[in-house]
């Protein structure tokens, strides 16, 4: 149900607190960062991207436009250590530019905050986020809308005995698709909306490495201009963590859930929902990468309301020598739509992405790489259906 560009969630897997570190119960991440200044610790990036052509930049179905395109990306993540207290934050900005069509330039801004505090018998934290973005969110956006997430969370963790713990946030997040000179009316009708999302999560430490976890998390939507979707949901979703050092690192959650709106022209879905994000390096020299989601989302159209987001993809990294890496790719999402009505006619749309690469290291932190990558969507609507190729080179470091 939510967008892709949803800050606070990415701060939660980025910034996640395991139950030993620094202090008693809160991990140190700067550990690994590339500069310790006293008490601060950072790591830059910066990065000049997709400096290639874009066969279809408006993912038209009929007469596509080709532009030549580059992204350059600049962040960092910065901790602090004050007594118990620790800081963290991460902020990316990122400049699109486009040759002909200047529309579509954009500087998209990504800042993420929070503090943990250990008590020794508890961790509270508080935090934020903000996003002003003109990327597509998901699968179902044509157009690069302006658009401006803010939110803000509280929570505690709680550690029970050495090896297991309980944590409870708290969330709340507002999306606006009208804001700004590239802000959408029609999408803003459809989808700007309070969001309220309370998350209770066990876990079990099994060793060192691995960790069961039980997520359980009850969402309520309400819409600004459109009650009739609002919404509440819950989920439950049991799973495995595995620690960043681990061969195979990552996670995997899959779960059910319950998705109710009081309006009888849109429908309820009760089902099968996955987040998986695993890793497997061997040896430095190859590495495999595997994401699995599925959800409920919100339709752009007002007349199917919600559908069912499916979306699986592998990539696959081999090292040629020390310096040398070749790169291939391939997703493939699905995008069911939900009808009240059981006769009307049911409607999937597919998205296929695949792709390759070669890169060179040069030393630890920068790499320079050229990539292909096509572009297909299928749909029983002519006008949503699009392909195209990006070709691209990168240069970028820290990454």
């Amino acid at each position: 149900m939510r967008p892709r560009c949803l800050a606070i969630g990415l701060l939660g897997s980025v910034l996640a607190v395991p139950s030993a570190g620094w202090a008693q119960n809160v991990a140190d991440p700067s550990e690994t960062a590339r500069f310790h200044l006293g008490p601060v610790s950072l790591t830059p990036r910066i990065g000049l991207r997709n400096v290639g052509l874009d066969t279809n930049v408006f993912n038209l179905s009929e007469t596509p436009e080709r532009d030549f395109t580059a992204t350059l990306t600049t962040g960092a993540d910065t901790w602090l250590r004050v007594g118990r207290a620790y800081f963290s934050s991460r902020t990316t900005a990122d400049w699109v530019y486009f040759q002909k069509a200047g529309s579509q330039r954009s500087l998209n801004l990504n800042q993420e905050g929070r503090v943990d505090v250990d008590l020794l018998r508890l961790v509270p934290r508080i935090g934020g986020a903000f996003v002003n973005s003109r990327q597509r969110p998901n699968d179902e956006f044509d157009l690069r809308v302006q658009q401006r997430n803010v939110g803000v969370f509280a929570g505690v963790m709680v550690p029970v005995g050495s090896k297991a713990r309980v944590d409870l946030e708290i969330r709340e997040q507002e999306y606006d698709y009208a804001v700004g000179k590239y802000g959408d009316s029609a999408i803003a009708s459809a989808l700007n909306r309070k969001s309220q999302v309370a998350t209770l999560t066990g876990g079990f430490e099994i060793t060192p490495l691995t960790r069961l976890a039980v997520r359980a998390d009850s969402r309520r939507d309400r819409f600004t201009f459109t009650p009739a979707r609002n919404s509440t949901s819950l989920r439950v979703m049991p799973g495995v963590e595995f620690e960043p050092s681990a061969v195979v690192s990552g996670k995997a959650f899959l779960g059910w859930r319950r998705f109710e709106t009081p309006d009888p022209v849109t429908p309820d879905v009760t089902g099968f929902v996955a987040s998986v994000e695993l890793k497997f390096v061997a040896a430095d020299m190859f590495r495999l990468t595997g994401v699995i989601s599925r959800d409920v989302d919100y339709s752009l159209d007002l007349d199917e309301s919600v559908f069912i987001s499916t979306s699986m993809g592998v990539e696959i990294l081999q090292a040629l020598g020390l310096d040398w890496d070749v790169v291939g790719r391939v997703r493939h999402a699905t995008l069911a739509y939900q009808y009240q009505d059981a006769v009307a006619t049911s409607r999937v749309d597919r998205v296929w992405l695949t792709g390759g690469g070669l890169g060179r290291r040069l030393g630890t932190d920068i790499r320079v790489g050229f990539d292909v990558d096509y572009v297909n969507r299928s749909s029983v609507k002519g006008d949503r259906a699009f392909d195209g190729f990006r070709f691209g080179a990168s240069v970028t470091y820290g990454y």
